[in-house]
């Protein structure tokens, strides 16, 4: 009997070590995982401090960098010593209307003839955008031409800066989300993506609010670039929101008008004359397609047709246009409806370039209050990372490199939106404390 005990006991004692040791082994891996999963499923390695230091960064580099451009000689100046960047378009457009002659930047020759004479060089830009822009581009025109540049990027990038305190409910974080490197590029190209995004972030935060007339008139605002909000009345029948439908119309209607009556209708018939050229321009590459973030643009790059290039695009777009209108009708979330229907606008133009990447910075607001608030999804840090640092070199890794890899960013916004969708375990989650 002792010695049936003493089995008993040592049977006993033996299933207690194997329990403990397989808890420890357990209790081991949960407190030290390996290096993959901390740097890129959990992105331990963003903390306060390295976001802080890259930001602080990135403001001096930025304030240097226009402050080069604007203020000291440099290799972007004409030889008369006129800043050469994509802001001479919209103010010499704003100068037609002072003198009366708006219809003249929809004349491709007659605005060339305009630049060569001001600027005493022979690079040229072209100004594609509808009347309601040039319009508003006329106050800035009152200015000397470097005035009106630091003006424009200063106001469109504090209204973008606004509309991201909106969204995060913090003036820390916004500061931080627009001195992302797509909001540098915009800046120096004196472009207007800040305003775009800006808009669509006072659209999105309108809808979120209930404050349905606000967010239509932001929408309809953002007709001054028409091609991106192509996907925005998608969301709005899909999640039945017919008050900022109807609002968005009524606003494009009345912008449009306005403009007719400052500008008159010939300047409108002047633009839509002048859509054909744009449209070669595309398709025969008077815009680089190394620095065109569109699948199409990227299509075209590596070889190729237009017919080829166009049709794939289609089925991207197509593609997109699903994902918002199951995204709108099935979650109210901003933090999957915002995603996917501003990564889904740059994936379904054909025509978008790398400064138009700043758009990304409201998806990524969303994704960031999210994250911080309920806690970030497995590789969700490292896709954020990924998006904000790329999102001025996509160019580069395409004109130099032959990689269009600009159009896998919207691309992942659109996937972290959608993931959004589907409730995940906590244990999947990781800490909100530590951005």
């Amino acid at each position: 009997m002792s010695v049936r005990h003493s089995e008993g006991e040592q049977r006993s004692r033996d299933t207690q070590t194997i329990m403990a040791t397989s808890s420890k082994l357990a209790t081991g891996h949960h407190q030290a995982p390996g290096l993959w999963h901390r740097a890129a499923r959990d992105g331990e390695w963003f903390t306060w401090d390295r976001i802080g230091f890259a930001c602080l960064c990135s403001a001096i580099g930025f304030a240097a960098g226009l402050a080069w451009m604007l203020v000291i000689p440099n290799t972007y100046g004409a030889p008369n010593g006129t800043l050469l960047m994509d802001y001479l378009s919209f103010w010499l457009a704003g100068g037609l209307v002072l003198n009366g002659t708006p219809e003249l930047a929809y004349s491709p020759k007659d605005f060339a003839a305009l630049q060569n004479a001001y600027t005493g060089s022979d690079t040229v830009f072209g100004f594609f955008y509808p009347p309601t822009f040039q319009m508003l581009q006329s106050a800035f025109a009152l200015l000397p031409y470097k005035a009106a540049f630091a003006g424009f990027v200063a106001l469109t990038t504090g209204l973008l800066c606004l509309s991201c305190r909106m969204i995060t409910g913090k003036w820390l974080l916004a500061a931080c989300l627009i001195l992302i490197p797509a909001c540098a590029n915009n800046a120096f190209h004196g472009q207007n993506a800040a305003l775009t995004a800006a808009l669509y972030g006072f659209f999105l935060v309108g809808v979120e609010r209930q404050k349905m007339i606000l967010a239509g008139i932001a929408l309809g605002l953002l007709t001054i670039k028409p091609q991106l909000g192509i996907l925005a009345p998608i969301a709005l029948i899909a999640s039945w929101n017919w008050r900022t439908f109807l609002s968005a119309s009524v606003t494009t209607l009345v912008f449009a008008g306005l403009s007719a009556a400052v500008l008159g209708l010939g300047v409108w018939q002047a633009f839509w004359l002048q859509a054909p050229v744009a449209s070669a321009m595309m398709e025969l590459g008077g815009v680089e397609w190394g620095k065109m973030i569109s699948v199409y643009g990227g299509l075209r790059l590596v070889g190729l047709s237009h017919m080829a290039a166009m049709a794939l695009q289609v089925l991207v777009g197509l593609a997109a246009l699903v994902c918002v209108w199951v995204a709108w009708r099935r979650s109210d979330r901003m933090a999957v409806r915002a995603p996917v229907l501003v990564g889904g606008a740059l994936l379904v133009t054909p025509f978008a370039l790398s400064y138009d990447l700043t758009l990304l910075v409201v998806p990524c607001a969303f994704l960031i209050r999210e994250g911080l608030k309920s806690g970030f999804l497995p590789y969700e840090k490292a896709a954020l990372a990924l998006v904000i640092v790329l999102s001025a070199s996509t160019s580069p890794f395409a004109v130099w490199l032959g990689l269009p890899i600009a159009p896998l960013l919207p691309l992942l916004i659109v996937w972290m939106g959608l993931r959004r969708m589907k409730p995940v375990a906590a244990e999947g989650q990781t800490s909100a404390t530590a951005v």
